[in-house]
């Protein structure tokens, strides 16, 4: 299947759906778009079923995915709204992220404000390349050192001293 014709509510009802989700999450066009790591421009098209010109629009399936996961609804049921094949959706499959920053927000928003450091600091050490003062067992992974002073000269072509 790939979409549907014309763009009113009886013929794009996965708009109407999204709308209702979004309004009954308190969520703006641009929120909701947000955690759909979508335009908003995208977000609005897929509300009212029509693109620039008002054509039809005919999004691709991780973005109907991704708008339904947004704002709470099942995926699958979103994909057949638009037209689209449904068992095709698999939430496990490789290369498609496990957690979405919508439900990190839910899960933040939980916590205690020690834990919320922890958390933090957490981040810090996955992101930050510099060396600490406090070296973890990923600082030689960090510095390129996973190697023994002998290996790293046999792979650099030196000869030891």
């Amino acid at each position: 299947m790939t979409g549907r014709q014309g763009g009113s509510d009886s013929s794009w009802p996965l708009g109407r759906l999204l709308r209702e989700a979004r309004e009954d999450a308190g969520l703006s066009q641009t929120a909701a778009a947000q955690r759909a790591r979508i335009s908003r421009a995208q977000w609005q098209n897929l509300e009212k079923g029509t693109g620039s010109g008002g054509k039809p629009v005919r999004p691709k399936p991780n973005t109907v995915t991704s708008a339904a996961e947004a704002v709470g609804l099942d995926p699958q049921h979103a994909l057949e709204l638009a037209g689209l094949d449904p068992s095709n959706y698999d939430p496990a499959r490789p290369g498609r992220p496990t957690a979405s920053l919508a439900e990190a927000r839910d899960l933040l928003a939980q916590v205690t404000e020690r834990q919320l450091q922890a958390v933090i600091d957490l981040l810090h050490a996955f992101l930050d390349t510099r060396p600490t003062s406090s070296p973890t067992t990923a600082e030689p992974y960090r510095r390129g050192s996973t190697l023994s002073d002998a290996e790293q000269q046999h792979n650099s072509g030196r000869t030891p001293e």
